[in-house]
This record gives C-alpha cells, sequence and structure tokens, in this order.
C-alpha cells in the first residue's frame, strides 16, 4: 500500500499544469478513500459475541473464517497508518479540513481494528489449534509501524497555513500480548518463538505469562475439593470440638420432682457438670436436663451396713436315737 501511495505521487511528479495537478491529488484522494473503504469493511465484518463462543467452543467453521478475518483486521491496521501518513503529506500543501477528518478517522479505525483484532487473537487463543504465534506476528509489526509513525507526526514540523494534527497512541494495554501469552501457557515449547520478536515484546509476554501461572495457581487452591471415587475410602471428617456441658439447670424431669416435694437448701454446680441438689439426708446430683444421675450421703455420715448374706451350707443332722 506504501508503494503505491509513492507510485502514484511519481506517477502525477510530470505533471506541470494545474489541471494535472488537480488530477494528481484526485488520484491520491481516490487511493485513499479507497484503503479507508477496505479498512472499514474489515471492521464492519469482525465476528460478534455469539460468533465469538463459537469460535471459543471449537467450531471448525467458525474458526477457520475467524483466522481469515483476523489476518485482514491487521492489514486494516496497517491500512489507518498508511491514510495517515499520506494524508498529512497533502495537508502539508493543502490544509483542507476534510483531509484533516479523515486523517482522524484512520486514526479511530486502526484503534478499533487493533480491539477487535485482539477480542479475536483471544478467542482463537482458547481454541486447540485455533492460533499461532506466527499469526501474530505480522500484528506486532503492524503495531510497531504504527508508533514509529506517531512519532514521526509528533516531530513534523508545523505548516504555517496547516492545523496540528492530532495524534492518536494506540490502546493500552497492548493488543495481542494477552493471546500470546495464553499461547505460550498451553504450550510451553513456543517459548523458543519468542525470540523472534523484539525484546520489549517479550518482556511483556512473560510478565503477563507470570501472572497466568499465579492466577492458575490461586483457582487451585480455592477450588472445592473434588469428589471422590466409587469404592474409594472417605476422607476423615475434621475433628468436632467437643461442647461445654451447660451451667443451667432445667427444671424438669427428677429435678422438677424433688424440688416440687421439698425445696433444697442450695442447688451447686459441680466442676464435673453435675448439678448437686442438697438436702437434709444427702445430696442428689442431677444432670443439666434435670435427670437423676445418684444420691451421695452428706460428709460424715456412714452408708448403712449391707444385711450379710444368708449361709447357704446345710446344718449337720442330730443323731438318731436308738430304740429300746
Amino acid at each position: 500500500m506504501r508503494r503505491t501511495f509513492f507510485g502514484l505521487l511519481l506517477l502525477s511528479a510530470g505533471c506541470i499544469a494545474g489541471s494535472a495537478s488537480v488530477q494528481r491529488d484526485d488520484r491520491i484522494l481516490r487511493e485513499l478513500s479507497r484503503q479507508e473503504r477496505w479498512a472499514q469493511a474489515a471492521l464492519d465484518a469482525k465476528p460478534a459475541a455469539d460468533q465469538l463462543e463459537s469460535i471459543r467452543a471449537g467450531d471448525y467453521g467458525s474458526v477457520g473464517a475467524a483466522r481469515k478475518e483476523l489476518q485482514k483486521l491487521i492489514q486494516a491496521v496497517d491500512r489507518g497508518t498508511w491514510i495517515r501518513d499520506g494524508v498529512a503529506e497533502l495537508i502539508k500543501e493543502d490544509p483542507d479540513p476534510q483531509l484533516a477528518q479523515q486523517f482522524d478517522r484512520a486514526g479511530r479505525l486502526r484503534a478499533d481494528a487493533l480491539h477487535a483484532g485482539d477480542e479475536l487473537a483471544l478467542a482463537l487463543a482458547e481454541t486447540k489449534g485455533g492460533l499461532a504465534l506466527a499469526d501474530l506476528r505480522p500484528a506486532f509489526e503492524a503495531m510497531r509501524k504504527a508508533n514509529a509513525s506517531e512519532d514521526r507526526l509528533a516531530k513534523r514540523p508545523i505548516s504555517p497555513a496547516a492545523s496540528k494534527l492530532a495524534p492518536a497512541p494506540l490502546p493500552s494495554p497492548k493488543p495481542f500480548i494477552e493471546a500470546a501469552a495464553r499461547l505460550v501457557s498451553l504450550n510451553e515449547e513456543l517459548v523458543k518463538e519468542l525470540d523472534r520478536l523484539t525484546p520489549e515484546e517479550q518482556t511483556q509476554i512473560r510478565a503477563r505469562l507470570a501472572d497466568l501461572e499465579r492466577e492458575g495457581e490461586d483457582q487451585k487452591k480455592s477450588a472445592p475439593p473434588a469428589a471422590a471415587a466409587p469404592g474409594s475410602p472417605a476422607p476423615p471428617e475434621p475433628a468436632v470440638e467437643a461442647q461445654a456441658p451447660s451451667n443451667t439447670l432445667q427444671i424438669a424431669g427428677d429435678a422438677a420432682g424433688l424440688i416440687a416435694k421439698k425445696a433444697p437448701h442450695a442447688i451447686t454446680l459441680r466442676e464435673d457438670g453435675l448439678f448437686a441438689l442438697s438436702y437434709d439426708d444427702g445430696d442428689y446430683l442431677v444432670d443439666p436436663d434435670g435427670k437423676l444421675v445418684r444420691k451421695e450421703q452428706p460428709p460424715g455420715t456412714a452408708a448403712p451396713e449391707a444385711a450379710a448374706p444368708p449361709d447357704t451350707k446345710a446344718a449337720p443332722k442330730a443323731p438318731a436315737k436308738k430304740k429300746k
């Protein structure tokens, strides 16, 4: 495209008359307009949201068409740069407001093509075999040309008759870095191909690759445990801390019956968790639910002796008396 532009300039260089000069400008303007139409057509044909989902799902037809569309979007980036460079040359001699408008439109077209191409490359990167690093090298080259063009335009002396041209910086973060990093994260062998890019691009891709690795580790840590396979022993359940006994006595059951008959002298919580209902004849120990556990005699009172078991041996028989 750049050769076409300068070819038109050479063809018109021999024209001296005023009418020939107008013809020269018309040829260049027609070429600029044609390149703008082609760039806009590529942008209008970008995949919609549902098509991007089909690409991520690995639909063969969608992936094949998307690869071709990605090439057209990268060409649209180059066309936007070419138009801005060509219009900038024309404005030196003709400060036409329409040329300035075309100059600005080319910057917007280039930015939109970069955004659409980056989105499409990301969708292709998520599909096995959908994208290769070789597909992204033209995109990085187009961005290098665009940056160089913007640097030249920024240093360009302003003509007294022409207004200052508005800059059109490239989008940030840099497009296609994420797609390249995802490709390398899925296939470590592609790391060697990064050497074909500039040091700056390599650094940006490797930095994003490290971020993706950290994000993957964080997702593994936060993911719920996988279900055990049938027949495999169940994982041990976490130990549950035993609950402390209640320090409140429920007036129910045996405790309610004792208290209904006669109020105790005192109700005391013991260290073993039982409650002692103190009466004259002893302490009745109940649990927090009011169930009687046992009775304890008052201190200093001996427990009653148990009756001795009966002798199970038979008494000897008295000798029988002899009859006289």
